[in-house]
């Protein structure tokens, strides 16, 4: 693991962007990068602005889970997207989001990355990053969004503890070159900022071909609890709220939102 800030200046000065970084701001440590956003919610600042932490004390994951990371191992952040202007569904952000992450990884590993459901991503099977959107209605009746993400960039296996360890990695632990968080900063924020401006790749039938690409689900027997039930079929589609369409083992084709849903198990897998 590589010790070292992230160099932040160089991260403002990324080239190309149109709406993701029109601000950025830098926390050393905070409660959750996406507390930090929220404050700014009512004011005009709100859409695109990205705030970077070292480290987080109360990181907030999916579900309510904790997000945990050594202090300066993972790229940290969270992007305010106002649906003023440009409206998106907070279920779609976290499928662009999730798209991103790949797309991003992809460039700086010689793994080919997968997109497990609803947006974790994965690298030969083990979970490199991860992806909360939070919505709320701000004062004039818009509704808002925070992208939270976090990528495992510089940990080690001891850094994983309990049942992390047998199923998180990182890009340091997933390539054979040295990795340089700035650098990840950069594209990502170059990949959002070209998922979230050009029209062509809001349609949801663009965002829906490259999910599905990336996480090569077509086809897969899973097994997802929603409600506190276990449901199990084939994954026949997504659908046009980003919900994952199966064929039911018992008869029927239902779709599951990732709002309620968690994916059990795939075949062959526990």
């Amino acid at each position: 693991m590589t010790a070292g800030n992230m160099n932040i200046d160089l991260i403002r000065a990324t080239p190309g962007l149109h709406r993701v970084g029109q601000r950025i701001e830098y926390k050393s440590i905070t409660t959750s990068t996406n507390d930090e956003v929220w404050k700014h919610a009512d004011t005009d600042v709100f859409d695109g602005l990205v705030v970077f932490t070292e480290a987080q004390t109360a990181g907030r994951g999916r579900r309510g889970r904790t997000w945990h990371s050594p202090r300066g191992a993972s790229l940290l952040l969270s992007l305010g997207i106002s649906g003023q202007d440009n409206p998106i569904a907070g279920e779609w952000l976290s499928i662009i989001a999730a798209i991103a992450i790949y797309d991003t990884i992809a460039r700086f590993i010689e793994h080919r990355p997968t997109i497990k459901w609803p947006n974790d991503v994965l690298v030969n099977g083990r979970k490199i990053s991860g992806i909360l959107v939070e919505s709320r209605q701000n004062q004039t009746g818009t509704r808002n969004h925070v992208v939270g993400i976090g990528i495992n960039c510089l940990q080690q296996h001891g850094h994983f503890d309990g049942p992390l360890a047998a199923t998180a990695t990182s890009l340091d632990l997933s390539s054979h070159h040295p990795i340089d968080r700035t650098a990840v900063a950069i594209q990502l924020l170059q990949v959002l900022d070209r998922r979230l401006t050009h029209p062509e790749l809001l349609n949801q039938q663009a965002l829906r071909h490259d999910w599905l690409a990336g996480a090569n689900m077509l086809g897969t027997r899973i097994t997802l609890e929603c409600d506190g039930q276990q449901h199990s079929g084939t994954v026949i589609d997504l659908d046009p709220t980003a919900a994952l369409v199966l064929q039911l083992d018992e008869g029927g084709i239902r779709a599951f939102n990732a709002s309620d849903t968690s994916l059990v198990s795939t075949e062959g897998s526990s």
